[in-house]
């Protein structure tokens, strides 16, 4: 008899009914072969202070720094009857063998690594590492299971994360909320994704907005804006006008022009920072509300697959998947008929910008699954419709051609005063042409317009008119979740280039898995709120960046914590240098806050509230 451990309760439903596992019992399915229980969230985490010594039942600061010799372990008290089931499962002399079915990721393989652990177990263990949910999946997984030692790093990677969690979440939530009298909330990511957003604000505060010019002449056929070496901003209105005046109705002369064939490549295919990002920018939601969409499109309907990948790429083996996966949309999807003939025709653009094995590591990009054919009978609600159709437009779009365009240059010389303008004519549609089908065309901001006048060089024109246009230099703007996102992902480096940003993904702030929790923490603590699209910090998350040790709010350490997490899962690294590491830095914001002055802050609004025995999750 086999044992197989599932994350929740629909998980191992899906699964029993894959495998014919019938018999309902409290807490866990049997059958003939196997029997089936679940997990719900962690079953285990690590144990209060306390458990380490009663004295640290009160908080007080000469305690600090907090460091276990040896982690401690306890139940998770809410869920300790279901705990007891699987504990009890997994040392039934009935079990020969366990599999492990928790999620394929990180956070799932320390779920059931501190489960197995914990129950004292030693039996051998499998791995079911898949990445789509529905019943074919299901089956091959099981047809293909792993030695679950080859994830043992990657248990190793989840321990030292929930580990640096505690060793900074306790630490120096007790610090600063000893020190300050007042609840406050500090953590390892936490805090510099706050403290991101409180410079931003800041950056916006000191803004000094100043006026300049710009010089258009209305042409008819083209609006051309004056410009000289320095650009075309001109800071005095009366040399804006003088220019203006200058050339007012006065004949000018085409001098230059210049037509150049261009491209917009693919957009890569969706990990789940870019369709979260996607999400905000054209529908408006949260990053929690796309992943739960997400989640839902991939384990509830099995619409797609596994939506907590940070690859963007897949592996050559489904190269002859994608055929059978544009039909299956062909059938499901109203409205891709056009689009899907299109690529089959033309022939699928799997290319490297698709397929390349050295991008994925535990799972391909988010696309759809064959049970996209059934969509129609499924009742989606309308996030989860739309987040679907994100996947659907990504997927169809990244298998088409480049979009070209010719882009036209043109100069003009009136009065020996120079003036330009751009023109831009699309040649070929490409990819944008799919994903203006799906998901509607959407209004471009963009000053290029189409030159259709048959003009060459030397050719006289006369403006219409000669305009002073008065304008001002903006602030930065503030963040949305979808900026916030990239922020994250990039540990705080602007960065708008899709390539580099992938080379950056290894130092972000958190995970893909991680950063919607993050946000929706700061909004449930009171450090940020939401106004529209906007995330605006408030005065106690502006007040506690004031407060805080400056390494605590730091994005880029962070984030090369987080690339050394990366190398612990592939055996690069070592999890105890990275606890010396993070103990090291504890020690030293322990250190400096204890001799510190209390500065005068006042925070606001937040109710007195029970100080919490854990902070482990402080994240």
């Amino acid at each position: 008899m086999k044992l197989i451990v599932a994350e929740k309760p629909s998980v191992a439903k899906d699964i029993a009914r894959v495998l014919k596992i019938r018999n309902s019992k409290d807490g866990y399915i049997e059958g003939q072969k196997y029997i089936i229980t679940w997990c719900i969230g962690h079953l285990i985490q690590l144990a209060y202070p306390e458990e380490y010594n009663p004295a640290y039942k009160r908080w007080n600061m000469r305690d600090l720094p907090i460091f276990p010799r040896k982690f401690k372990y306890a139940v998770n008290p809410s869920t300790s009857k279901q705990y007891e089931i699987v504990k009890n499962l997994m040392n039934d002399e009935r079990i020969e063998e366990i599999i492990c079915a928790t999620d394929a990721g990180r956070e799932g393989q320390l779920i059931f690594g501190y489960v197995y652990i914990n129950s004292g177990c030693k039996k051998p263990v499998k791995r079911l590492w898949i990445s789509s949910m529905t019943d074919e999946a299901i089956q091959e997984g099981f047809d293909n299971l792993r030695d679950n030692k080859d994830f043992f790093s990657l248990y190793q990677s989840a321990r030292s994360r929930s580990e640096a969690d505690w060793l900074v979440g306790i630490n120096a939530t007790r610090l600063f909320t000893v020190k300050y009298n007042q609840m406050l909330t500090i953590g390892r990511v936490q805090t510099p994704t706050l403290s991101l957003i409180v410079s931003r604000q800041k950056e916006i505060d000191n803004f000094v907005s100043e006026p300049f010019y710009e010089i258009e002449a209305d042409c008819e056929m083209f609006t051309a804006t004056w410009f000289n070496k320095n650009g075309t901003r001109i800071k005095e209105l009366s040399i804006a006008n003088e220019i203006a005046d200058k050339c007012q109705n006065k004949e000018g002369t085409i001098t230059k022009i210049k037509t150049k064939r261009a491209t917009v490549e693919r957009p890569l295919l969706y990990d789940l920072t870019e369709l979260q990002r996607d999400g905000n920018k054209k529908f408006g939601y949260s990053a929690e509300q796309t992943l739960e969409a997400a989640q839902n499109l991939y384990e509830k309907y099995k619409l797609t697959t596994y939506p907590r990948t940070d690859s963007r790429y897949l592996t050559k083996d489904m190269k002859n998947k994608l055929k059978g996966l544009l039909l299956n949309i062909k059938d499901g999807w109203e409205g891709s008929e056009y689009c899907v003939d299109k690529i089959i025709n033309q022939k699928i653009n799997a290319d490297k910008r698709v397929i390349n094995d050295s991008k994925v590591s535990d799972h391909h990009a988010i696309i759809v699954t064959p049970n996209i054919r059934n969509v129609k009978s499924i009742r989606l609600s309308e996030r989860e419709k739309n987040i679907l159709r994100l996947i659907v437009a990504r997927f169809i779009s990244v298998l088409d051609k480049k979009q070209e365009y010719d882009q036209t240059n043109i100069e003009l010389k009136i009065e020996n005063e120079k003036f330009k303008a751009r023109g831009k004519k699309i040649v070929i549609p490409g990819w944008k042409e799919i994903e203006d089908i799906i998901l509607g065309k959407v209004k471009q901001n963009t000053d290029d317009k189409e030159i259709t006048a048959n003009i060459k060089v030397d050719d006289k024109i006369t403006p219409k008119e000669i305009i002073v246009r008065t304008k001002k230099t903006s602030p930065p703007k503030l963040y949305t979740e979808a900026t916030l996102l990239t922020a994250m992902e990039t540990a705080g480096k602007q960065i708008e280039d899709e390539k580099l940003r992938e080379e950056m993904k290894a130092i972000g702030l958190g995970t893909p898995a991680t950063r919607a929790g993050i946000i929706e923490k700061l909004i449930s603590v009171g450090y940020i709120k939401r106004n529209k699209k906007n995330l605006i910090p408030t005065q106690n998350g502006i007040q506690l960046i004031e407060i805080v040790h400056e390494k605590l709010k730091k994005p880029d350490l962070t984030g090369e914590w987080e690339s050394k997490l990366g190398k612990i899962a592939k055996k690069e690294s070592l999890p105890r240098d990275f606890i010396y590491d993070i103990k090291k830095y504890v020690a030293e914001i322990v250190k400096e806050g204890k001799r510190s002055t209390i500065r005068n802050v006042r925070f606001e609004d937040i109710k007195k509230r029970k100080k919490p025995n854990n902070k482990a999750k402080n994240n």
